[in-house]
C-alpha cells in the first residue's frame, strides 16, 4: 500500500498537476512580462507622457494590465492550491488504507500490534520526500513557462545565417547590380538597384522617408538576404564573404546610436578594444564631440546612464560616428549621420568626412540636401528605384 501511495503521489499526481497548471503558468508569465515592459516604458517616457497630458490614459492602461495580471495570478495560485489539496487528500487516504490493512493483519494474527504500529508510523513519516516531489509542478509552474519562452527563442531561425570560412577581401570597390528586395512579396522595397563605389569616393543617397535607403545599407552588410541581383565587394558576392571579414571592412552608423550603461570611453572601445587614448580623442575630434566630452566633470570616464539617458540624441549620434572613425573600416555607411545635430556641428562633421575621403569609401544617406554637398556622386531613391543624379 505504501508503494502504491508513493507511485500515485510521487508520479501520477505531479503529472496530472503539471498538465493542469501549464496553461495558467504560461499565461501568468506572458502577462507578467507584458506588464513589466509597459510599466518600464511608462517610467522611461514619463516626461513625454506629462508633456502630452496623457497621465490619465496611461494610468488607466497600467491599471487594466495590473488587473489582468492579478487575475492570472489568482488563477495560477488557485490551481496550485487545488493540486496541493489533492496531494494531501491522497496522502491521508493512503495512510488510512495502510492503517486499515495493518488492523486487518493484526486481526488475522499475521502481524503483532507493535510491528503494525511501527509500520504505520514508518509509512506516515516516509511521505515527506514524496510530498516534496509532488509539490514540484506548483513550485516550477513559472519556471517551466519561462523555460518554454527561452526554448522558443532558441528555436527561432535567424533571418540570415552567418558565413563561416568564406572568402576574405581588403576593400577596394563595391558594385551593386540589379538588386531587388522585399520584406513581403507583395510590397517590394527595392527594385533593380544598380550603383558602384570605390575607395576615395563619397556616395550620397537621397530620397523620401521610407523609400528604402536604410534597407539598402542593411543589405550591404547582409543583415537581410537579397531577393535578386548582386552585391559585390572586390568582385566577390556578399553571400560568399566571411561574415567577420565583411564587418571588419564595412561599418555602419545608424540613425539611433545605442549606448551601454558604462563610461563614454568604454562605449567607444567597443569599436576598438585596444585603442590608445590618443586614437579615441582623434576619433571624437573628427566626430565633433571631443570638446563636449571634455566639458563633462569626468571627461571620457563620464557614465552615460541607462540607455544613454544622460546624453542628448545629437550627442549620442556623434559618439556613434566617433565609434565608426575609431574602428577604421575602409567602407563607412552613414544613415542620417547629422539628423540630430545643428548646422555648425553638421558642417564640422561633413568637413571631417571630406578629409577621410582619400583613405576610405563613404556612403552617405540623408534627406538633407545640405549634407550632399560633399558627395562626389548622388543617387536618388524613388519608390524603390535608385538612379544616379546627373
Amino acid at each position: 500500500m505504501a508503494l502504491a501511495g508513493f507511485i500515485v503521489i510521487g508520479i501520477v499526481v505531479p503529472l496530472i498537476s503539471s498538465r493542469a497548471l501549464k496553461e495558467s503558468g504560461v499565461n501568468y508569465r506572458r502577462e507578467f512580462a507584458g506588464f513589466n515592459s509597459y510599466f518600464l516604458d511608462s517610467i522611461k517616457g514619463i516626461k513625454d507622457i506629462v508633456l502630452n497630458n496623457a497621465e490619465k490614459d496611461r494610468e488607466g492602461e497600467v491599471n487594466r494590465r495590473s488587473d489582468i495580471l492579478l487575475k492570472e495570478t489568482k488563477k495560477m495560485k488557485h490551481g496550485i492550491t487545488k493540486a496541493g489539496a489533492a496531494t494531501e487528500l491522497c496522502v491521508t487516504l493512503f495512510i488510512a488504507i495502510s492503517l486499515i490493512v495493518g488492523i486487518l493483519l493484526v486481526h488475522f494474527e499475521m502481524l503483532d500490534l507493535g510491528a503494525m504500529l511501527i509500520g504505520v508510523v514508518t509509512i506516515f513519516g516516509s511521505f515527506g520526500p514524496v510530498l516534496a516531489v509532488s509539490a514540484l509542478p506548483g513550485n516550477l509552474t513559472q519556471t517551466f513557462a519561462s523555460g518554454d519562452r527561452v526554448l522558443n527563442l532558441l528555436s527561432e531561425t535567424p533571418a540570415v545565417t552567418p558565413v563561416e570560412n568564406g572568402k576574405t577581401f581588403d576593400y577596394e570597390n563595391l558594385s551593386v547590380k540589379d538588386l531587388s528586395f522585399a520584406y513581403e512579396s507583395s510590397a517590394p522595397v527595392l527594385k533593380d538597384v544598380c550603383m558602384n563605389a570605390k575607395k576615395g569616393e563619397i556616395i550620397g543617397i537621397v530620397g523620401e522617408s521610407g523609400c528604402g535607403k536604410s534597407t539598402f545599407l542593411k543589405l550591404l552588410l547582409r543583415f537581410w538576404e537579397k531577393d535578386r541581383g548582386e552585391i559585390n565587394y572586390n568582385g566577390i558576392d556578399v553571400d560568399n564573404i566571411d561574415s567577420d571579414n565583411l564587418l571588419d571592412n564595412v561599418t555602419m552608423v545608424s540613425q539611433t546610436t545605442y549606448l551601454f550603461d558604462e563610461s563614454i570611453e568604454e562605449n567607444l572601445r567597443i569599436a576598438k578594444p585596444n585603442a590608445t587614448q590618443e586614437e579615441i580623442e582623434r576619433a571624437c575630434k573628427m566626430a565633433s564631440v571631443h570638446d563636449f566630452i571634455m566639458s563633462l566633470p569626468e571627461g571620457y570616464k563620464t557614465q552615460v546612464g541607462a540607455m544613454g539617458d544622460n546624453l542628448s540624441a545629437g550627442e549620442k549620434q556623434r559618439i556613434g560616428l566617433a565609434r565608426a572613425f575609431l574602428k577604421g573600416s575602409e567602407l563607412i555607411l552613414l544613415d542620417e549621420p547629422t539628423s540630430n545635430v545643428d548646422s555648425i556641428n553638421e558642417g564640422m562633421i561633413l568637413k571631417s568626412l571630406a578629409e577621410q575621403k582619400s583613405k576610405k569609401s563613404i556612403i552617405l544617406v540623408s534627406h538633407r540636401e545640405s549634407t550632399m554637398a560633399i558627395a562626389d556622386r548622388i543617387y536618388r531613391v524613388d519608390r524603390g528605384v535608385m538612379q544616379e543624379v546627373k
